[in-house]
């Protein structure tokens, strides 16, 4: 049986780190003003478990409930995987007004894993401005930073990413390769036909099976 609010205030409110942990936990699952007001609490915690629960939970909330603490954790949070929480549950919230804070987190956070993460969540909010971060990203010596970016690319769907990502085709790793042909089949660019055309033949199956996806998609009308 799950715990009530008030069940769960009292666990939130534990001396006992494992019961605050549990709260934050359960809190998850409740969507409710009472329930953000808790989460906004369990994001103030000092055990860093407890506030990157918070943080995912808070993506479940109302914007207006939610947007403002996420902002301060990613800002603020001495935890790199608090940070990188908040990151991902604001763009889990897909309001563009994330956008400053998350471009901010991407090129002046020092911990790799929360800039991966701002790219992502920057991904999900379908904001045109992203372009330039994207496409500068792709040049991050960091490979998960620069995987991030190629999908998100493909997401924000805008054709100026074709030029960008053509030049990865030749990419020797395949999975970089298996990237890009699902992104170029995303921005639908009849440009990149020939280029999905050469990865359609590539040795790794998994490559080829995205590029040939990729261009059935261009195929459509």
């Amino acid at each position: 049986m799950a715990a009530s609010i008030e069940e769960l205030r009292q666990q939130l409110a534990s001396d006992v780190a494992s019961d605050r942990i549990a709260a934050a936990l359960d809190l998850r699952f409740v969507r409710s003003a009472e329930a953000a007001a808790l989460l906004r609490q369990a994001a103030q915690d000092a055990v860093p478990l407890v506030r990157v629960y918070a943080a995912v939970g808070l993506a479940r909330q109302d914007l207006d409930q939610a947007f403002e603490t996420l902002v301060i954790l990613l800002k603020s949070d001495p935890d790199g995987s608090v940070r990188a929480e908040a990151a991902g549950s604001l763009g889990l919230l897909r309001d563009r007004q994330a956008f400053e804070p998350l471009v901010d987190a991407y090129e002046n956070d020092g911990d790799w894993i929360v800039r991966y993460s701002a790219i992502v969540a920057l991904g999900q909010l379908a904001e045109p401005r992203s372009f330039a971060v994207f496409s500068a990203a792709l040049d991050s010596p960091i490979e998960m930073i620069r995987d991030g970016a190629i999908g998100a690319l493909g997401e924000l769907g805008d054709r100026r990413a074709v030029e960008r990502l053509l030049p990865l085709v030749g990419h020797p790793e395949a999975e970089v390769r298996r990237r890009v042909a699902v992104a170029l089949g995303k921005i639908g660019d009849p440009a990149s036909q020939s280029a999905l055309g050469f990865l359609a033949k590539d040795d790794d199956p998994k490559v080829a099976e995205a590029a040939q996806s990729a261009m059935q998609a261009l195929e459509r009308p």
